[in-house]
C-alpha cells in the first residue's frame, strides 16, 4: 500500500486530526501489532475478544508509526508530531474499507480461494502456477479472515496478481470478504463438515461457501472442483445466474476443463498428468503427498488457466511445492520412525483423506494419532466415530486417541467383535503423547498426527522429533 494519510482517512470515512500537513504524510504499510511497527506504518487499534489495541496506541506512535486509526470517543493526548490520528466508527470495519479502496484503485488482479479443506495448499499451488507468468503476492499464513484478508491485500507492493484465502466460521463472512477482495477469479475447493457449531447442515456450509461465487462480478471467472458434488452444484447455479460469466472446471474425471489423470505416489511426493481445454497432456509433480493434494495442485493449475497463464509453464512451476509446517511435513524420529505432522488443523473430510493415504503408505506399521476436531457442534461425537470406523476399515495398525473426542475416534476404530483391528491406545491430553509413543515407535513405522490446531498436538511432534 502506498497512499497518504488524507486519502486513507477519506477511504475509511474517518476524521483526521494531527499537526499541520499531517494529511500529506505518506503511508507505506499497516499493522495491528505495536511490536511490529515500521516507519511509515498506519497502526490500527483493533478491539478483539481478549485484547484492545487502543491500549497500545502510544507505544505504536513512539515506535515510529506515522499515525493510528482509533474508534471515535477514544480519549488520547495529542499525538507526538508529526504523527496523527484517524477516528472512525469501527476500526475493524475501517481496515476492510481501506483494503477495499486500495484494491479498487490498483490494477492488481485477485484470485480468491475458499473451501472446507485444501485452501492453503491450493493457494500455494495457484501462486506458484500464476507466478510463472506474472509477479504474485499471496495471503500470509492463515490471514484469511476480516483482519487477515485486508492485511494481505494492503501488503501488496507492485505485484500484478494476488492470490488470497477467504475463511469463515459463520454465514455472511465469505460475502463480506468477497466485497473487500473484489476477485477477478474465485475458486471453491471442497465442501465438507466443518464449523458445524454455526451451521445446521453441510448444505448450509455449501451455501456459505457459495457466497464467493454469488459476490463475483459478471465478468469474473468461477473455478469449480468437478470432483465435489456440492461445488459442482454451486458452479451450475453460477452459470444460471451469470450465464455469460467465464467458468473453468477441474477434476480427475472426464469432462473437466482442466483435467488430471494417472495419479501416482512417489517416494518423496506425487505425480500425475494434466491438460487444459483438451490440449496436450503434460507431467505434473511436486513434493506434496496424497491424492487430496493432487486435487489441490490441479485446482491451482485451473486458477492459473482461468487467469490466462500458459499451462505448460504453470505445470512446471508447481514442481517445487512442498509441505508447509503442520501441513503434511514428514520428520525422521531418532529411532527411525517417520513422524507425519498434519497438525495445523483438522476436519472429518481431511482426516478420512489422510487415513486413506496413510493406509497406502509403505511402512512397518501405520499409526494414527488423532486428537479432537473442534467446532463440529452436536455431531462431533458421531463424526469422530465415523473417522474411527474409517481407520478400522483402512487396516491401520495402531490408533491413538488424544482428548475426549480423540478417544471416541480411537474406540470406534477398535473391532467391536473382538477380532482383528488396530491396537488402541489413549492419552488424556497432548502432554501424555510423547512418553506413550517413545515406548511404541519402531524403525519403519509411519505415525500420522492429526487434530485441530487448538489441541496443540504439534507440541508432541516437536518433542518426539528432538533436534530433527
Amino acid at each position: 500500500m502506498k497512499t497518504t494519510a488524507a486519502a486513507a482517512a477519506r477511504a475509511m470515512r474517518g476524521e483526521l486530526t494531527g499537526p499541520p500537513g499531517a494529511g500529506a504524510r505518506d503511508l507505506t504499510g499497516v499493522t495491528l501489532d505495536s511490536r511490529e511497527v515500521r516507519p511509515g506504518d498506519l497502526f490500527f487499534a483493533i478491539r478483539g475478544e481478549r485484547h484492545d489495541g487502543h491500549r497500545f496506541v502510544s507505544e505504536a506512535l513512539a515506535a515510529g508509526a506515522a499515525g493510528a486509526v482509533v474508534a471515535r470517543g477514544f480519549e488520547a493526548s495529542a499525538p507526538p508530531a508529526p504523527a496523527f490520528l484517524i477516528r472512525v466508527a469501527d476500526t475493524t470495519g475501517a481496515l476492510g474499507e481501506l483494503a477495499a479502496w486500495d484494491r479498487a484503485v490498483s490494477r492488481v488482479r485477485i484470485v480468491a480461494i475458499t473451501g472446507s479443506v485444501g485452501k492453503t495448499t491450493t493457494r500455494e499451488a495457484a501462486a506458484a502456477a500464476i507466478g510463472a507468468t506474472w509477479t504474485v503476492f499471496q495471503s500470509r499464513g492463515n490471514w484469511n479472515n476480516h483482519w487477515g484478508l485486508p492485511l494481505s491485500l494492503l501488503s501488496r507492493t507492485d505485484e500484478e496478481v494476488g492470490v488470497v484465502e477467504l475463511g469463515m466460521s459463520a454465514p455472511g463472512e465469505i460475502a463480506a470478504l468477497t466485497r473487500i477482495a473484489a476477485p477477478d477469479c474465485g475458486l471453491i475447493t471442497r465442501v465438507a463438515e466443518a464449523h458445524l457449531e454455526s451451521f445446521d447442515s453441510v448444505e448450509g456450509i455449501a451455501a456459505a461457501k457459495g457466497e464467493l461465487f454469488d459476490g463475483l462480478d459478471p465478468d469474473a471467472a468461477s473455478v469449480v472442483n468437478r470432483d465435489d458434488d456440492r461445488v459442482r452444484a454451486l458452479g451450475r447455479r453460477r452459470r444460471e445466474e451469470a450465464p455469460g460469466a467465464p467458468q473453468v472446471s477441474y477434476g480427475f474425471g472426464d469432462g473437466a476443463d482442466v483435467e488430471g489423470r494417472r495419479y501416482r505416489r512417489l517416494d518423496e511426493g506425487l505425480a500425475f498428468e494434466a491438460r487444459a481445454f483438451s490440449g496436450a497432456w503434460t507431467g505434473v509433480s511436486c513434493r506434496l503427498t496424497g491424492r487430496h493434494n493432487a486435487s489441490n495442485v490441479l485446482g491451482g493449475l485451473a486458477a492459473a488457466a482461468a487467469m490466462g497463464a500458459p499451462f505448460e509453464a504453470a505445470a512446471t512451476a508447481v514442481r517445487e511445492l512442498g509441505p508447509l509446517p503442520g501441513r503434511g511435513r514428514r520428520i525422521r524420529h531418532p529411532g527411525g520412525a517417520v513422524l507425519w505432522d498434519d497438525t495445523y488443523n483438522a476436519s472429518p473430510a481431511a482426516v478420512r483423506a489422510l487415513i486413506a493415504e496413510l493406509a497406502a503408505t509403505p511402512a512397518r506399521r501405520r499409526i494414527l494419532i488423532a486428537g479432537d476436531m473442534r467446532e463440529l457442534g452436536d455431531r462431533a461425537a458421531d463424526l469422530h466415530a465415523a473417522c474411527g470406523a474409517a481407520a478400522r476399515a483402512a487396516g491401520l495398525d495402531v490408533v491413538v486417541g488424544v482428548g475426549p473426542l480423540g478417544r471416541i475416534l480411537a474406540a470406534a476404530a477398535g473391532d467391536p467383535g473382538g477380532g482383528r483391528g488396530p491396537r488402541i491406545l489413549e492419552a488424556d491430553s497432548v502432554d501424555g503423547v510423547p512418553a506413550l509413543l517413545e515406548a511404541e515407535l519402531r524403525r519403519g513405522d509411519v505415525a500420522l498426527f492429526k487434530a485441530s490446531r487448538a489441541v496443540g498436538l504439534d507440541a508432541a511432534v516437536r518433542q518426539l522429533a528432538g533436534g530433527n
